[in-house]
């Protein structure tokens, strides 16, 4: 209390120094902008009605509190640095910040910050804060609000030129009542000894003077006045805080919000509103309460308070001049009555030039383009015909020198005994804030990793471009769909930074190979759109693709790597059917991806039939989603034997799908679907669990099966996950499987996709004890050198070589090599599909140990290859090979 009297000392002795002059201090209460003085330790000496609406907190409360409690974001010592910085004529506030409001609301503020010396020395800051809220709200809400703020706007002219107390309670509860379309509205003071009097009632059964009992605790009133800001109901039925006043309840009220109206010397009274129909009352219907009470707290404050309203007019002058926006006023004529130093700093015209100059004719005669900008038409001007305020975000302004700048200003109607008067306007120039919204537009359509268009602006293009279409007005265009093939390799093996600066080098690649006029956009990841203009050629879409084909022939170099990318490309020539953007890259999506199916650096343009099976493909791709869920996957079982005596020594997992509608299915129709949705990770995960838990099961039941392997196929995406090591041996773990009998086969052109990498991969699997085969040899095209880098133990002649071998001598031959090389290497060897006898002979003669095919099992459920499983007598001395006599 001793710091507040010190305070409210030093305010004292401010205002009296500036009593020398009057006229400004109600001037400064009708400026929309909030406005403050503060003394060097920070405390508010004085602030305007504006300002304490933006804090949210009754003028007179504020007088000794520090500003820096209102500054969010940023610790007390910043903001206190920055004030003795502006006190010294160093710098001032930053120029956008956050209030923090009592209740805990968080309001963005435009603050120009600003500086007064008084006659012994001291030193003030003065803060002028513009509220930024309503650039953020809807446009419906912006209009509630502003009238809201109207309504408010009026109660506070009302209060400022009459005296007449009970007169503004009844005018506040009828417009209330009319904003909020509530059925009650009371205002009830508090009078001395503690019992409550109606003072202004609209709704009520009792009659205005009625008195009621002090607030008692557990009574609605009590509560009100306890707590710090708006208490608000919803159902005064099912109230549970507080016990709701019969007064509200006879009439059958449902809903309601209480507020505290703030007195001089402690709470003044109270202030109700209440709703028959149970509703919420929105954070701008609590606003505009709050708002509400704080001018009537002001009011009867103000009452008792004339003399003090008097000395601080010289106050209000000062601070204009302290305060850095434009702030000048116009009468009734338009012609200007006063200006303060910031509007003569940014317009360039000297102050005592302005003073009966006519503004419009100044710096809002023309607009930028210089069309002429029609007097009537000057929102400014329309104020004095109207009395309506008015906030423009965006209009220009002329300098002295010629120059335009741009300004958001707002003008605020003066009244004098309910008759305008003239005007004030408090301008603000926007330079900076349009540089950063044209910073912002540049990014929200530019990809920032390659300075491409983004999807957001190829989209808006597109939709022009289809609009100019169906309406004439403009040409044939195509649209391709790109993706660059297997370019997630190189983010894997080298690193993101590598992976980002090729992805740069490509995007400016393709952008190069594009005519004028043609819009090359990145949609993400490795993903480019392309709008080809036609011109009324069918064939420019191909043309451009075969362009970017033979451009991505030429290698791209990072650091010491090079690299060869390619691209598939998917093409929509024909939009003039397309009902909507996102059916074309729909389809364009799904040429991209046939183009992928075919092989790399692949082109093709959409037709209906891809559509057909694309939405096969998502059928079955939303089927596989829930086949393991339901049941619907399961395992059969090749049997892999001794070509020499036909001993199982091994099977071959295969996945099955026994479709719900489609009946069975073989991996052919949707392990490729697996493959392109992602799914082959979950689907991989579950054929190695199984594999591991049926040979499990095989070894505790047969003991004939312990010197047998279970193998499983291993696809790229399962290959080139960096943790597939991890997951195989947590699976065998799990499942208490030795790894020496588990098998994993890779197909020979998946290792060859990226060597480099899957020798690493394939050399952490077998440090587990993993078994390893290569899958299809034969057609992958493998060199000697990695071959005989890859740590696998065998090599499994593909199909086509062993079908007919015994008929086909260039067959027989490669088969024949095959095996010598495995012999060379010292690795095992494994013939698939092997269907007559003929070729088995074959491969006997060759030397080739083990074979698996029709002509001595098919695949099999479970339960029937467990049949083929050797009495323990047959098993062999080394596992899997054809060691045994």
């Amino acid at each position: 209390m001793g710091q507040d009297r010190d305070v409210r000392g030093r305010e004292a002795t401010f205002r009296a120094l500036c009593a020398d002059q009057d006229g400004f201090f109600a001037f400064l209460d009708a400026v929309a902008v909030g406005l403050a003085v503060v003394d060097e330790a920070g405390r508010f000496v004085w602030v305007n009605e504006a300002l304490s609406l933006i804090l949210g907190v009754p003028r007179d409360r504020l007088f000794g509190e520090t500003f820096i409690r209102f500054v969010a974001d940023t610790s007390a010592e910043r903001v206190m640095a920055l004030h003795q910085a502006n006190l010294g004529g160093q710098g001032g506030i930053p120029a956008e910040w956050v209030v923090l409001r009592e209740d805990g609301g968080r309001v963005p503020v435009h603050v120009a910050p600003g500086r007064l010396v008084g006659p012994d020395g001291s030193r003030y800051g003065v803060i002028c804060a513009s509220d930024m809220r309503s650039q953020c709200d809807s446009q419906e809400s912006l209009r509630r609000r502003a009238f809201q703020q109207g309504v408010i706007s009026e109660i506070g002219l009302f209060a400022l030129s009459s005296g007449d107390i009970p007169g503004l309670f009844r005018k506040s509860i009828r417009l209330t009542a009319s904003v909020l379309d509530v059925q009650m509205a009371e205002v009830v003071r508090i009078m001395p000894g503690g019992r409550l009097r109606l003072e202004a009632a609209l709704g009520h059964v009792d009659p205005e003077g009625t008195d009621y009992p002090p607030p008692q605790p557990g009574d609605m009133a009590h509560h009100v006045l306890s707590s710090r800001g708006p208490v608000v109901v919803t159902d005064y039925s099912g109230e549970t805080r507080f016990t709701p006043p019969s007064m509200f309840l006879s009439p059958g009220m449902s809903s309601g919000v209480g507020l505290m109206i703030h007195g001089r010397d402690g709470p003044y009274g109270l202030l109700g509103a209440h709703a028959r129909n149970r509703r919420v009352f929105s954070e701008d219907d609590i606003h505009f309460l709050q708002s509400l009470a704080n001018v009537l707290s002001e009011a009867v404050t103000r009452t008792g308070a004339e003399a003090a309203l008097a000395a601080s007019n010289h106050l209000g002058g000062l601070i204009l001049e302290a305060v850095g926006e434009g702030i000048f006023g116009i009468d009734l004529s338009g012609r200007i009555t006063f200006v303060n130093p910031a509007t003569a700093q940014l317009t360039g015209y000297a102050a005592e030039a302005l003073t009966g100059a006519d503004p419009h004719a100044l710096w809002h005669h023309s607009k930028p383009d210089g069309k002429p900008s029609p007097r009537e038409k000057s929102p400014i001007l329309k104020v004095l015909e109207d009395g309506r305020r008015r906030h423009v975000r965006e209009d220009w302004f002329w300098r002295s020198d010629g120059r335009i700048f741009p300004v958001d200003y707002v003008v605020t109607p003066l009244l004098a005994d309910g008759r305008i008067s003239g005007a004030v306007v408090a301008f603000r120039d926007i330079t900076e804030r349009k540089k950063a919204e044209k910073a912002l537009t540049y990014q929200a359509y530019h990809d920032e990793l390659t300075g491409l268009y983004n999807r957001a602006f190829f989209i808006e293009r597109l939709e022009r471009a289809m609009r100019g279409l169906k309406t004439g007005s403009g040409g044939r265009f195509s649209v391709m769909f790109l993706d660059l093939d297997d370019f997630k390799f190189v983010n894997d093996s080298l690193g993101h930074t590598v992976g980002d600066r090729l992805l740069r080098g490509i995007a400016m690649r393709l952008w190069n190979t594009l005519d004028p006029g043609d819009v090359i956009a990145r949609l993400g990841g490795d993903e480019f759109a392309v709008l080809v203009q036609g011109q009324g050629e069918a064939s420019r879409g191909l043309d451009t693709a075969g362009r970017i084909h033979e451009e991505l022939k030429k290698p791209s170099r990072i650091d010491e790597f090079e690299f060869f990318v390619s691209a598939s490309v998917g093409i929509v020539d024909d939009v003039s059917a397309y009902g909507g953007v996102d059916e074309v890259l729909r389809d364009a999506d799904t040429a991209m991806f046939q183009a992928k199916s075919r092989g790399k650096g692949k082109s093709e343009v959409f037709d209906r039939a891809m559509h057909d099976r694309a939405s096969e493909r998502l059928h079955l791709e939303t089927g596989l989603r829930r086949a393991v869920e339901h049941g619907e996957l399961y395992l059969a079982f090749q049997p892999i034997f001794r070509l020499a005596d036909r001993t199982t020594v091994g099977f071959e997992a295969l996945a099955r799908w026994r479709h719900p509608v489609r009946g069975l299915l073989s991996p052919a129709v949707f392990i490729p679907v697996a493959e392109a949705s992602g799914l082959i990770l979950a689907l991989g995960d579950w054929v190695l669990r199984e594999c591991c838990t049926r040979m499990r099961l095989w070894l505790d039941d047969h003991p004939g099966a312990v010197n047998m392997s279970i193998a499983a196929n291993i696809s790229a995406k399962q290959l080139m996950q960096g943790d597939l090591a991890a997951r195989v041996a947590r699976i065998l773990d799990e499942t208490r499987l030795d790894p020496r009998h588990l098998k994993l086969e890779v197909t020979e052109s998946v290792l060859m996709e990226n060597a480099e990498l899957a020798v690493d991969i394939l050399g952490r699997l077998r440090d587990l004890g993993v078994r390893l085969a290569v899958d299809d040899f034969g057609t992958g095209y493998s060199s000697l050198s990695y071959l005989r880098r890859f740590p696998v133990d065998e090599l499994k002649i593909d199909r086509s070589f062993v079908s007919n071998m015994d008929v086909n001598p260039e067959k027989f031959e490669i088969v024949r090599a095959i095996v010598q090389l495995a012999r060379a290497l010292n690795l095992g060897v494994c013939a698939e599909g092997v269907e007559t006898e003929a070729e088995l002979a074959g491969l006997v003669s060759l030397g080739c140990g083990l074979g698996q095919g029709y002509l001595y099992a098919r695949p099999l459920p479970a339960d029937e290859a467990r049949g083929f499983i050797p009495p323990p007598a047959e098993e062999c001395g080394v596992l899997g090979e054809d060691a045994c006599p």
